[in-house]
């Protein structure tokens, strides 16, 4: 009589907008026939207050960071405990629990899905962002993934604080932020903004490559150290 060993077979995926679209991005785990989501919250074990939304990562290190959704207050939480004192929402008619966190000041800019911001809602978010560089505020924003409409934003950033070429904003962007301005429309809303920028405006614009690698590194190391 031959013994048979049962193995079990094991991989790690991520999951996909098709699959579904309110767990894009988190993973699940396929033993054999069977698969095994894996939650949001690296220590399901043990009882945390704060642990990272989906796809964060700093932009700006103290300054400026991404995500997708926050999903619960121990999302908020973990913003908070890194600094985070602004969140800006351009999710349309889906608002993180920003109520149960005191010290997060909140600021919707409410973008259709599927939808890239228009020139004036971009206008908005530089807007609130001049105000809480004055006030000395740490920015967050999202949408629900973090990648589109929050890229285009993040690069439209890049321009007016640090004067990148719409190119350049995107490359950068995208360096950062994997998946993020995939499309025509969106360079277009940062071509788009450029333009408004620079009508009459004799400031120079274009960084240079140096300058680029700097920003990606910098936030890349950032964020390895919190995730």
């Amino acid at each position: 009589m031959n013994d048979e060993t049962y193995h079990v077979y094991t991989r790690m995926e991520n999951i996909t907008e098709q699959e579904d679209k309110y767990l894009a991005g988190a993973k699940k785990e396929i033993r054999n026939d069977l698969t095994v989501i894996i939650p949001e919250n690296p220590f399901p074990e043990i009882e945390v207050d704060a642990y990272p939304p989906l796809k964060f990562s700093w932009v700006i290190p103290k300054k400026l960071a991404a995500m997708a959704f926050p999903r619960n207050k121990e999302n908020l939480q973990f913003l908070v405990n890194q600094g985070i004192t602004n969140l800006v929402t351009l999710t349309a008619g889906k608002k993180p629990p920003v109520d149960d966190i005191a010290r997060l000041r909140w600021t919707e800019i409410p973008i259709e899905e599927f939808e890239p911001p228009t020139l004036e809602q971009v206008k908005m978010f530089i807007d609130v962002c001049k105000k809480a560089d004055k006030n000395g505020e740490v920015m967050g924003i999202h949408c629900r993934q973090g990648r589109s409409r929050s890229g285009v934003m993040l690069a439209c950033y890049l321009v007016h604080f640090h004067r990148f070429l719409p190119d350049q904003a995107c490359n950068v962007i995208r360096m950062i932020r994997p998946g993020s301005l995939n499309s025509s429309e969106h360079e277009e809303v940062v071509e788009k903004y450029f333009e408004h920028l620079t009508e009459n405006n004799p400031l120079r614009f274009g960084v240079s490559g140096e300058v680029m690698e700097e920003f990606i590194e910098a936030a890349k190391e950032s964020t390895k150290k919190v995730i």
